[in-house]
């Protein structure tokens, strides 16, 4: 599902009015009446809709939704926060059809005017707003979420970015969301899920053309699917690769058994673990369909720069390295030379805090995966720069280091440096917790070796992870879920996606 910004719905609007001569009116009244559909089937109201209403196009889509609302039976009243009789263009037309049919409204004059509401329709500020609300803009919005009577929005909840960029100040909070033409990138933020509630999309008539090719899509199942591999009957462990993963050290081995077990449940064909040591016997007894790779390390547990003699990256499809390896000389060391074979590379943890800052370009497909804090290290940003516009940052990064990254996060995002954006909200908080990462580096290994894309493969293993934890809190909750609990569900998650894929 493609996602845009208000400046990018603004344009396909406006193609659409001059290009394809499609009234701005006629697209307003199919977005009213869209509105109010949803409206009546999603909350089936029976008392009185209390319509919120701004001075632009969001607003006229308030008094329209309000017209077709009363239309059907309904009572309504408008609130509005302006003069109507100075609204200009379609919304004007609005409010003039709403007062020929001699429907009641008032100038907002505070809270209690919400008290006989069974809904409150927020139609205050839309996509076009920039900034902090402020003076009655502020307190409509705290009127709204003081009232008890749930909330539809109007394309997006006043307050919130239609862009992909956190609340400067107060947003509505809305138990669902009517959005036209394509949904708002700022829908699918974390503040937007909490704020969006479940959100609508209709085309209201917008020509199918320019409902596409934004940038940016939602990774739904659908698309997420994309990147499973075809598996025949005839196959063998050799058909679907053998994959390097470099990963653990003394106190840290679980990271590799639970990436090692994710690229196993990925479906690769043969693993090898390559760890110190001190650790080798802990991973082969804990995971026995991995082979194991013991290399030389230090006093401390950690791969010593020596190791780099005893691997030979040519044996095997793909690699990745990073989980539990420790910010050392040996990791700097293998991971110097897993960037220059041809072998497609997951870069994760501490093997992306000893290139920092900055990833090395390189010809072959690489994947990274890191979260806020190690982002702003490899771009030498503020962590709030990177918190507050992540998904410029995650672009930023694809572009700067011609690889794909994955952005990890509650709403996580993911960009290639072909101008490929996605973001996935598949997930809970139980992956709020140390191993989750681990998971996502072996599963984009075990796509990768079966021959993925790497932006495909990321958006595939973020879509396994999160739905596999979605899985997990069915059983376990989210406070208590562990990783283990994750990996156990990933047969589950993966079996959803191979029955996406098959459609």
């Amino acid at each position: 599902m493609w996602l845009a910004d208000g400046d990018q719905m603004r344009a396909i609007d406006k193609r659409a009015m001059e290009e394809y001569a499609v009234p701005g009116l006629v697209l307003m009244e199919a977005a009213s009446s869209f509105t109010a559909r949803i409206a009546q089937e999603f909350f089936a109201p029976r008392g009185l809709v209390t319509v919120v209403t701004g001075g632009g196009n969001n607003g006229g889509d308030g008094w329209g939704a309000a017209r077709h609302l009363a239309a059907r039976g309904l009572p309504v009243q408008v609130i509005t926060a302006v003069d109507p009789l100075e609204l200009q263009g379609d919304a004007a037309a609005q409010f003039r059809m709403y007062r020929e049919y001699g429907l009641p409204w008032e100038k907002y004059r505070g809270g209690e005017q919400f008290a006989s509401a069974e809904l409150i329709i927020d139609a205050l500020l839309g996509t076009g707003v920039r900034g902090e609300p402020r003076g009655t803009a502020a307190e409509i919005i705290a009127a709204i979420n003081a009232s008890p009577a749930p909330v539809l929005a109007v394309d997006i909840p006043s307050g919130l970015p239609a862009g992909f960029y956190p609340p400067p100040g107060p947003t509505v909070v809305a138990r669902a969301t009517a959005t036209f033409g394509l949904a708002k990138a700022g829908l699918y933020t974390p503040a937007g899920r909490q704020a969006g509630g479940k959100v609508f999309v209709d085309a209201i008539g917008l020509p199918p053309q320019l409902l596409r090719d934004t940038g940016l899509v939602l990774n739904t199942a659908a698309h997420a699917a994309r990147a499973l591999p075809q598996r025949r009957r005839d196959s063998h462990k050799g058909s679907y690769g053998h994959g390097l993963l470099v990963a653990g050290s003394k106190g840290m081995s679980g990271a590799a058994i639970m990436a090692g077990t994710a690229a196993l449940r990925g479906g690769l064909g043969l693993l090898t673990i390559a760890c110190p040591q001190q650790v080798n016997a802990v991973i082969q007894s804990s995971l026995w369909e991995a082979l194991s790779l013991p290399l030389p390390d230090t006093e401390q547990g950690a791969l010593s720069p020596e190791a780099v003699e005893l691997v030979e990256p040519e044996k095997y499809r793909a690699a990745a390295i990073g989980p539990g390896c420790r910010e050392c000389a040996g990791t700097r060391a293998l991971a110097d030379l897993l960037l220059q074979s041809p072998l497609p590379l997951v870069l994760d943890a501490d093997a992306l805090n000893v290139l920092a800052p900055g990833i090395p370009r390189r010809p072959a497909p690489t994947v990274v995966t890191p979260h806020p804090g190690e982002m702003a290290r490899l771009l030498a940003a503020p962590v709030a720069e990177v918190v507050a516009a992540p998904l410029d940052a995650c672009r930023r990064a694809a572009r700067q280091w011609q690889c794909t990254v994955i952005l990890k996060g509650a709403s996580t995002c993911i960009a290639d440096p072909d101008g490929n954006a996605a973001v996935n909200i598949t997930g809970t908080d139980g992956l709020a917790t140390g191993g989750s990462g681990d998971i996502l580096t072996g599963l984009l290994l075990g796509l990768l070796c079966q021959g993925a894309e790497p932006f495909a493969a990321a958006c595939a293993a973020a879509w396994l992870l999160g739905t596999a934890s979605e899985l997990a809190a069915g059983e376990t909750g989210t406070a208590s879920q562990l990783p283990r609990d994750v990996l156990a569900k990933l047969p589950q998650a993966w079996l959803r996606l191979a029955r996406e894929a098959s459609t």
